[in-house]
């Protein structure tokens, strides 16, 4: 409740000096890598669904989605795939969908590049398979911290596509990821004239 107390304050006053936004992310598709350092052990894809608010410099956003990951480097992939619906809270500070003219014109290009952090609820659970080395998985929280950098040319002041690369390092599991892909994004605040 803090935390949601705190983000809404800062919105308010970020709001005094920079226009409010509002988008709805539907959806993201990705490939997906949870653990980096450990090479086609943890990788698939992903897609997810959110809804961010903020200014040109700061975001947050509440998204839900799944994964789905297999170890390919084992004798039985089939065995290792996971599949991991989750809820996502992140925080943002940066460039969020901007340029130099904030996003005023079409035909330009606008990129997003951002620090963030965020916490991650992991609803997928895996009963173990010593047979198969495959170690069980209960549902849980994680925090992380990373980065995104995301580029899109804007065609429609309403919908539009970014592309974009995020990673970073998972707190509580001790893991590296990243994620690239595209996303739809609906800027729910642009009215057509």
């Amino acid at each position: 409740m803090k935390l949601l107390t705190l983000i809404f304050c800062s919105l308010m006053a970020f709001s005094t000096h920079a226009q409010i936004r509002s988008m709805i992310d539907a959806p993201s598709v990705y490939l997906t890598s949870r653990d980096i350092e450990n090479a086609l052990s943890q990788e698939g894809l992903g897609l997810d669904f959110g809804y961010a608010i903020g200014t040109h410099f700061f975001m947050t956003k509440i998204s839900a989605g799944v994964n789905a990951t297999a170890d390919f480097d084992a004798e039985k992939i089939d065995k290792t795939i996971f599949v991991n619906p989750f809820g996502r809270l992140e925080v943002g500070l940066g460039k969020w969908r901007s340029n130099g003219q904030k996003c005023a014109k079409t035909n330009s290009n606008a990129y997003t590049l951002l620090a963030k952090g965020g916490l991650v609820y992991n609803f997928g659970t895996k009963k173990a398979d010593p047979e198969n080395l495959i170690a069980e998985r209960k549902a849980n929280f994680d925090y992380f911290v990373g980065a995104e950098l995301g580029l899109f040319f804007i065609k429609d002041m309403h919908k539009n596509s970014e592309y974009y690369l995020s990673g970073g390092y998972m707190l509580e599991s001790k893991k590296i990821f990243g994620e690239l892909g595209i996303r739809t994004f609906l800027n729910t605040l642009y009215s057509r004239r």
